[in-house]
C-alpha cells in the first residue's frame, strides 16, 4: 500500500504507506494545525486530497521548518516521535503496530523535492 503526489503536469511520488503514516501524523498533530479541516486532512491520509498551491506551500515550509531539523541522514522518525538510526528490521509487528511504521530521512528529503518542484494542483492518491 503507498500514497501517490501527483501533480497536474504528471509528475509523480510514490511513497510507502509506513512512511507516510508518520509524516501524515506529524501533519496531524502540528500547533497550529497546517491543515484544520478535518474531512481534508482524513483525505490526505488516505488519498482523494487535492492541495492547492497555497497548501503545498504550507505543507513543505512545516516540514522543512519542524520535521526535517529532528531528522539526519540514516535516521528515522517513529509514530511516537522519537528518532533512531537503527535500521529497520523490515519485521511485521502484529502486537504493536506503531513498530511498522517509520518516516526515514531519505524519504522525507524526496517528498520535500517533490513538494518543491510540483507543479500544483496536488493530487494525493
Amino acid at each position: 500500500m503507498s500514497v501517490i503526489l501527483k501533480d497536474w503536469q504528471d509528475r509523480s511520488l510514490q511513497v510507502n504507506a509506513w512512511n507516510w503514516g508518520v509524516l501524515h501524523f506529524a501533519v496531524e498533530c502540528a500547533q497550529p494545525p497546517v491543515f484544520d479541516d478535518e474531512q481534508f486532512m482524513a483525505t490526505l491520509r488516505f488519498g482523494g486530497a487535492t492541495l492547492s498551491q497555497a497548501q503545498v506551500d504550507r505543507l513543505f515550509v512545516y516540514l522543512v521548518k519542524i520535521v526535517l531539523p529532528k531528522l539526519e541522514p540514516g535516521q528515522r522518525m517513529r509514530p511516537d516521535f522519537s528518532v533512531t538510526d537503527a535500521p529497520d528490521d523490515g519485521k511485521m509487528y502484529y502486537d504493536d503496530q506503531t513498530k511498522n511504521y517509520s518516516l526515514h530521512y531519505e524519504v522525507l528529503i524526496e517528498v520535500l523535492r517533490f513538494l518543491q518542484q510540483a507543479q500544483p494542483p496536488v493530487s494525493v492518491l
